[in-house]
């Protein structure tokens, strides 16, 4: 048996990352991984969806390009190309991951854990087992897709979000149940390529943990581009007919409709992954489905930790890798900030995009702040203009009205995930209003909307 500083069971963006800043601390690490390391976000999430997104994006770009004095004749989009592309870049970053880990001296592991005890992780692959002794385990196995009991799932005609991103041909209809990231993500993606798109949400808005304002201006976005939603519409039954697939929707006010596409996209949330790891027999607490920790990311048992996916929303691979890099850090008895939870960004990479960080209004007005909002339309921004995609978006802030302190700050428009970032900093830096408005920004970029919607907290931007 070989033994360990820190065990990893996961080799997701959690993992991965804990096991190369645990090495890089001095820790002698091993990583378990039953398939490929990069794990759902780089393989079957985040990095092949926003593949998908950007050439849809240029796609979109070259049938429009007339506007910015370029001529071109007979735009079509070869979505055999699109995945290729795809695969691709998930190939360069799958060896990049694995260069690291071999950089790093991290000690990789083929094969699926299973936590024998506290101190002690059997790894299992084809038929033969080795147990390995570890001093600290990190749970990070990731989530699946839901897919609710009852329903027809066959993964041909009622797809989830891992199916579809092998679809090599566009459906002519696709009705999509869930209005959350992953839902607006591909009712975009499908739009523009010729699909007609309907989106089933129960709640009363899309994207319904953002601020209610900018889940608004999405739907109003994307409705513009013919996408169809069902806001306040709860699912009833499923069936697959000869020819296409029928959906029965029950509605706010009490009547029902069946909906008739050829496919259909489950993307009503996700499950963690706990499956086989041995975790019901150590007694851990949890909450719901989610393994219950601390703010060290610590379980019920000590010296066994639990990050990403499997510990509970927000589901971000961002925040995971800041997960691992804390338990890492903790294990080695490094000093690193507590994660705060108030400044975890999120975007939703639709056309235009959604970004967010911090308490919507809504929620800072239910925890009794007394706020202050300040707008700035992205249409009254010089880059924007430039750019030619965006006029229709806005940033939002949320701050509190006695002491300046930044809450929430919300925008919808051109690429604005590339902007949320800073205002995480800001706050976990305990920026103030002032301080943002009184910031010099270059001239001209989209980052100056921050300077004028501090300003609009005051009645006093500059540009509108």
């Amino acid at each position: 048996m070989k033994t360990y500083d820190l065990l990893i069971i996961g080799g997701g963006p959690g993992g991965y990352v804990a096991a190369i800043k645990g090495t890089q601390l001095g820790l002698s690490v091993g990583l378990v991984e039953r398939d490929k390391v990069g794990g759902v976000c780089l393989h079957k999430g985040c990095i092949p969806t926003k593949a998908l997104i950007q050439s849809t994006h240029l796609y979109e770009l070259c049938k429009r390009s007339k506007e910015y004095g370029i001529v071109t004749e007979g735009v079509s989009a070869d979505f055999s190309a699109f995945h290729k592309r795809k695969r691709t870049i998930v190939t360069k970053l799958f060896s990049g991951i694995e260069h690291l880990l071999k950089k790093n001296k991290v000690d990789t592991l083929n094969g699926t854990g299973q936590i024998i005890s506290p101190d002690k992780v059997l790894v299992k692959e084809g038929g033969k087992s080795k147990g390995n002794i570890c001093k600290n385990i990190i749970v990070a196995t990731g989530s699946s897709p839901m897919v609710f009991d009852g329903l027809p799932y066959d993964q041909k005609s009622i797809l989830t979000s891992d199916d579809i991103l092998e679809l090599e041909e566009i459906p002519s209809s696709l009705l999509i149940i869930g209005g959350g990231a992953i839902g607006v993500e591909f009712a975009y993606v499908y739009n523009a390529l010729g699909s007609k798109v309907t989106v089933v949400e129960m709640m009363d808005e899309i994207l319904p943990t953002n601020d209610k304002d900018v889940g608004n201006a999405l739907r109003k976005s994307l409705t513009k581009k013919d996408i169809k939603f069902l806001t306040k519409t709860d699912l009833s039954l499923i069936e697959i007919k000869e020819n296409s697939v029928e959906t029965t929707v029950k509605k706010n006010d009490g009547n029902t409709e069946i909906l008739q596409s050829e496919k259909v996209l489950l993307a009503m949330g996700r499950k963690p992954e706990t499956k086989d790891s041995g975790l019901e027999e150590l007694n851990l607490e949890f909450n719901g489905r989610f393994i219950n920790v601390d703010e060290n990311m610590q379980t019920s048992q000590p010296g066994i930790y639990a990050i990403g996916d499997v510990s509970g929303p927000p589901l971000l691979a961002h925040l995971a890798s800041a997960q691992g890099m804390l338990v890492a850090h903790n294990i080695a008895d490094k000093d690193f900030p507590p994660i705060n939870n108030n400044t975890i960004p999120g975007v939703t990479y639709t056309n235009p995009q959604v970004a967010g960080v911090g308490m919507s209004q809504e929620a800072a007005e239910l925890e009794g702040y007394d706020v202050k909002i300040g707008r700035f339309p992205l249409m009254a921004n010089s880059k924007t203009q430039i750019i030619g995609e965006g006029e229709e978006g806005f940033i939002k802030v949320i701050t509190d009205a006695s002491s300046g302190e930044i809450l929430g700050v919300h925008l919808i428009g051109h690429e604005v995930g590339e902007l949320i970032g800073c205002m995480s900093l800001a706050m976990n830096l305990e920026a103030t209003n002032l301080e943002v408005s009184a910031n010099i920004f270059p001239h001209p970029t989209l980052s100056e909307v921050f300077a004028e919607a501090f300003h609009a907290v005051e009645g006093k931007a500059i540009h509108i």
